[in-house]
């Protein structure tokens, strides 16, 4: 008797042009170079079923013998040609007479997913912290990117592949432009109004309702131009909700809500509220996301990433060092204009593989301590606040933790490629020097200070510098824990030359 193997959520075939992206409808994602053929298709278990008992009894026999046999008995008889070799496929999957990549339930990478590596660090980092910070030069594609990321994740149906990439607006993407005069959360979180007793909805809470509704999926929210207005003004639930993330006992996401119980708004104003978010026909008491928001509120959901786009002029503002330490923060300033013209650059990996990794993501570094080298990152962190001890820059658990949690995410989507060298640069570019901007004097240091003599003052200056500083120092720190031309090491000389010349720096100048 045949073994059968349940399929689920994010398992491929072993040609890696078959993904199960809903498990009871058993939608699949069909990847393959021939016309029309790509695409999200979706069959019932039903007829899977009946594949899986014919193969049962002719393990050999082509797709078109299949669909032949079960033709008039079958709803094979309703798809299109083409079909019955997909679901043949399944069938075998399902007796294991073809290997099925869990990428579920095991550690999904980028050979599996035929990822590219330049889109690990986005990843990784969203992977770490659903709050990121994409900044650069206008025209670089910041916001594209988040709109790919979006496309390359939902798992709603198109026609055909292309279809999905033509999609500007697929249901898991938001784009809010951010306005110069946003001074309070209102415009962010809305209120209630007092004068027409009713809650005043904006975009940014329907469509976090709307990734309550869809936990499966990441949902990509693009704050456009975020530093037109003052980031911790706006939105300041939204950064004290992020750091209250934690798991309950019953293993569910929590974190505390940017708007309050809506109970406490009175009976009929949260019934209002309910029944706006989730239509009349889903309004029940006995609905949980009912009762959640009724008795919780609306909190963050797993699955929400927040990305923003930031420009540096003299129209923005700049970030507080509290929205540092809640982003991950990404430069985007490199332009390729020969991948531009070859038309390399549009394009963008399907990335359903990874849903699940994305949205259940571990909160604690103890989660992943023993997947990694923690050892050797504690001990460079310990050298960085070394450095920066009586600093403003000088660096809390938060960062420990999110450093631990980049390692182990970007060990797993590297594979054999991982370097943990590479993964402490980047999370150096992200986090770290991302808190560093002064003046001269601010970033002054004595080569007599204590902090220098665990460097060495010749190890500082050995590039020729006359003067020690806090940039040059860190570089060094950098040199010794994680090599030497690394992209910390580029972005540092570059900010210690705009000290020299302007006398003041910023990373985000």
């Amino acid at each position: 008797m045949s073994t059968e193997i349940q399929l689920h959520r994010g398992d491929m075939s072993e040609n890696g042009r078959i993904t199960i992206v809903d498990e009871d409808r058993l939608c699949y994602v069909v990847q393959s170079e021939s016309r029309g053929a790509s695409g999200l298709r979706t069959i019932s278990k039903a007829i899977l079923k009946e594949f899986v008992e014919f193969v049962k009894s002719k393990p050999d026999a082509a797709p078109k013998e299949a669909r032949e046999s079960l033709s008039g008995q079958s709803k094979i008889d309703r798809f299109e040609y083409g079909y019955e070799s997909t679901i043949l496929q399944m069938a075998k999957m399902v007796l294991g007479k073809v290997n099925v990549i869990h990428t579920a339930k095991t550690k999904p990478s980028h050979q599996d997913l035929h990822l590219d590596n330049n889109y690990i660090p986005y990843l990784t980092a969203l992977r770490t912290k659903p709050f990121m910070l994409l900044a650069g030069i206008s025209g670089t594609g910041k916001s594209r990117i988040v709109r790919k990321l979006a496309q390359a994740t939902t798992t709603q149906a198109y026609e055909n592949n292309e279809d999905r990439w033509k999609d500007n607006r697929p249901e898991n993407f938001e784009l809010i432009q951010v306005k110069p005069n946003w001074h309070n959360s209102m415009d962010v979180v809305g209120f209630y109004s007092n004068i027409s007793k009713k809650y005043e909805f904006t975009p940014f809470v329907e469509f976090i309702v709307k990734a309550w509704q869809h936990t499966d999926t990441p949902y990509f929210l693009c704050l456009d131009e975020m530093n037109l207005a003052p980031v911790e003004e706006y939105f300041a639930e939204f950064l004290s909700a992020i750091e209250s993330r934690s798991t309950d006992k019953d293993g569910n996401y929590v974190t505390d809500p940017i708007i309050k119980p809506f109970k406490e708004f009175g009976k009929e104003a949260c019934e209002e509220m309910l029944k706006h978010f989730l239509g009349e026909a889903l309004y029940t008491e006995s609905n949980p996301l009912a009762k959640q928001f009724a008795e919780k509120g609306l909190t963050l959901p797993p699955n929400l990433m927040v990305m923003g786009t930031v420009n540096m002029d003299e129209t923005t503002f700049s970030f507080s060092r509290k929205v540092l330490d809640r982003a991950m923060s990404v430069e985007m300033n490199e332009v390729d204009y020969d991948s531009f013209l070859s038309g390399e650059s549009e394009q963008f990996p399907l990335l359903t593989g990874l849903n699940e990794w994305l949205v259940n993501r571990p909160q604690q570094a103890s989660e992943v301590k023993d997947e990694i080298d923690g050892e050797k990152v504690i001990t460079y962190l310990k050298a960085v606040n070394g450095l920066m001890e009586g600093t403003p820059f000088k660096l809390g658990y938060r960062a420990a933790n999110e450093a631990l949690l980049y390692v182990a995410a970007s060990q797993t989507l590297g594979g054999e490629s991982f370097s943990l060298e590479k993964a402490m640069d980047e999370f150096t570019l992200m986090k770290i020097l991302s808190r560093i901007e002064g003046d001269d004097n601010r970033l002054a240091l004595d080569e007599n200070d204590p902090r220098i003599a665990t460097i060495g003052a010749d190890t500082i200056t050995d590039t020729g510098e006359n003067r020690i500083n806090l940039l040059n120092s860190l570089r060094a720190i950098v040199r010794k824990y994680i090599g030497t031309e690394t992209a910390t090491e580029k972005k540092i000389n570059s900010m210690y030359r705009t000290l020299e010349r302007e006398h003041f720096v910023s990373y985000w100048a």
